[in-house]
């Protein structure tokens, strides 16, 4: 599965990485990076989206928020990015140059949100949320006395409660 979340506007699509398998195929962070280049890029999907956000499988791809959360907070600069200066893609992105724009070429790269260890099948600590930082019980509670406490009928966490 990959998504194209709307927030992005088709200029990135994140895809989970299962990092069990990824631990199976000995692939480092660039050559990771550089396989998924040469494989997206070359096809008519990767014409379309100039960047490709690689994400660890505990990140939900559909939650805008947890994908901008592994970027913030995984991605590491310079390390495990593949820049395609000379890929083919679209020339309606905004960011191109004049140049890339003519050529129809360029402004494209995979950014890897994955933390080293990942590679070896292993997450250091988990996300400090509401969904991972209490106890099952405690979080019911608090879900089913959240109209009670005065806020709208929605489950803690900004997202809607879609069950009623």
């Amino acid at each position: 599965m990959a998504w194209c979340s709307y927030e992005a506007a088709t200029c990135w699509i994140a895809v989970p990485v299962d990092i069990g398998r990824l631990a199976r195929t000995r692939l480092s962070e660039r050559e990771l990076a550089d396989a998924v280049a040469d494989v997206l890029f070359g096809s008519h999907t990767g014409w379309l989206v100039p960047k490709v956000l690689l994400v660890a499988n505990d990140i939900d791809v559909t939650d805008i928020d947890q994908v901008v959360w592994a970027m913030a907070t995984r991605y590491h600069p310079g390390t495990g990015e593949c820049v395609c200066p000379r890929a083919p893609g679209i020339p309606m992105v905004p960011y191109l140059s004049p140049d890339e724009v003519r050529d129809g070429r360029g402004g494209k790269s995979v950014m890897s949100c994955l933390l080293p260890e990942q590679f070896e099948d292993t997450t250091r600590g988990i996300t400090a949320s509401f969904q991972h930082s209490f106890p099952d019980a405690l979080r019911q509670r608090v879900i089913d006395n959240w109209a009670g406490y005065g806020f709208p009928a929605a489950v803690p966490g900004g997202r809607e409660n879609r069950e009623g």
